[in-house]
């Protein structure tokens, strides 16, 4: 049997994914987790988004041994399992680099690194007032931003790009959770620990990256707030957001929507840094509104079909 080739903390990280895999397949966890690894190999500079290949190529291994619903169940718990890992990695991280780090090299460091916060700051004001901005703005502003602190233009266009993607995933994301926790505890106002267990599973289903913890402190901080003060106002995402929010939402395919947002001079959310087509418009479409008759179907096969109102569609 071949071994799992990972380097330095990840191999923590693929032991823990052969654990909870061996409740449901036993020895052959092992096995699954390799033929992942041999696809890719996570290391001490693996981000989030290689940690997320990474599991998904697990969840397409085991869905031809355990069905699509059991596989979605599963990579649920290592989604929850990885974001736990990776901020962990981080803190441990900084921790090292800064004890690490001679007087010497933290003032080399310092100097080089000078105009980071300016620029970043720069870019944050820019974003604020532009959540989504056309291309040819974002190619305008990284010159500008270049002209003024110096570097390469084109590493500022991907940075901005990236916070963009990011954030509009995160916006997605709290917002879609904060309506299904608002359902869920209006339908069980006091929820057992059963009901809480099953919507966890279900905010799984929808591959929201929020971690359990967070997600039973959440659910308990909003019945408290309920019970004293009632139910809140949704916040509403910018008008941007919504707009594109709206265009997903009434476009039936995903070739429309892509035309939609090439005509709109919104193509850098289709694209990757390489120009190669990007999963994010899949991500973020799945997260406004995943595809109803696979949710009921993989709902109902595991109990849990009561979180979805009848009238939800």
């Amino acid at each position: 049997m071949e071994r799992v080739i990972m380097a330095g903390p990840a191999e923590d990280f693929t032991k823990q994914c052969v654990k909870i895999l061996e409740a449901h397949f036993g020895k052959l966890s092992f096995t699954i987790v390799s033929k992942a690894a041999s696809n890719k190999v996570l290391d001490s500079s693996s981000t989030s988004d290689d940690y997320k290949e990474f599991i998904d190529l697990i969840e397409s291994n085991i869905s031809s041994l355990a069905g699509k619903h059991k596989a979605s169940e599963i990579g649920g718990l290592l989604r929850a399992k990885a974001i736990e890992f990776t901020e962990r990695q981080k803190i441990q991280s900084a921790k090292v680099q800064a004890l690490a780090a001679a007087p010497a090299a933290k003032a080399e460091m310092a100097a080089a690194q000078a105009l980071s916060p300016d620029i970043s700051t720069e870019i944050s004001n820019f974003l604020q007032k532009n959540t989504l901005p056309t291309e040819e703005d974002i190619a305008d502003y990284a010159k500008y931003i270049s002209l003024k602190y110096g570097g390469d233009s084109r590493r500022v266009e991907h940075d901005i790009i990236d916070r963009i993607k990011t954030q509009i995933k995160k916006t997605i994301g709290a917002n879609r959770l904060s309506r299904e926790l608002g359902k869920f505890l209006s339908q069980f106002p006091q929820p057992a620990k059963t009901d809480i267990d099953d919507f966890i599973r279900y905010i799984g289903f929808l591959k929201l990256t929020f971690s359990e913890t967070e997600l039973r402190e959440l659910i308990e901080k909003e019945r408290l707030y309920r019970k004293f003060h009632g139910t809140r106002e949704e916040s509403a995402a910018p008008a941007e957001l919504n707009q594109f929010i709206s265009i997903i939402q009434s476009t039936p395919d995903k070739e429309g929507i892509k035309d939609t947002m090439t005509k709109q001079h919104l193509g850098y959310l289709l694209r990757d840094e390489s120009g190669n087509s990007d999963e994010s418009l899949s991500e973020i479409v799945n997260l406004i509104s995943p595809a109803e008759s696979d949710m009921k179907e993989m709902l109902d096969g595991y109990g849990l079909k009561h979180l979805i109102k009848k009238d939800a569609k």
